[in-house]
């Protein structure tokens, strides 16, 4: 079962026009009593560089998280995607965190 906060490589591809592509890291967002049995996951892709979007958390990379530089979590170009395309664990995203990514969200969906 895959674990929300987990950070893990994903094949993106195939992809349309300006969604974000290719195997990234991705953390999956889905709460873990959605995910038991589930065959599709959502996830949001994690790219290089910091941003100062209302929709992306900025993320420092750890050893916990297994990041290799400074990244955003670009929470505009979420995705459900099916467990085939999930590949190895990088890390766990902290929980320091999630109150940035409900603020996304919150932009994102305008809640």
């Amino acid at each position: 079962m895959y674990k929300q906060l987990e950070i893990r490589w994903i094949d993106l591809n195939p992809t349309r026009g300006a969604e974000t592509y290719k195997k990234r890291p991705c953390v999956i967002l889905q709460a873990d009593s959605v995910n038991v049995g589930s065959r599709t996951v959502i996830v949001a892709p994690i790219l290089p560089g910091h941003k100062d979007w209302p929709f992306a958390v900025n993320v420092t990379p750890t050893k916990r998280n297994g990041l290799d530089k400074a990244r955003h979590i670009n929470l505009k170009q979420l995705r459900a995607v099916d467990v085939s395309r999930i590949d190895n664990r990088q890390g766990v995203l902290e929980q320091r965190y999630l109150d940035a990514i409900r603020d996304g969200l919150e932009v994102v969906f305008d809640l």
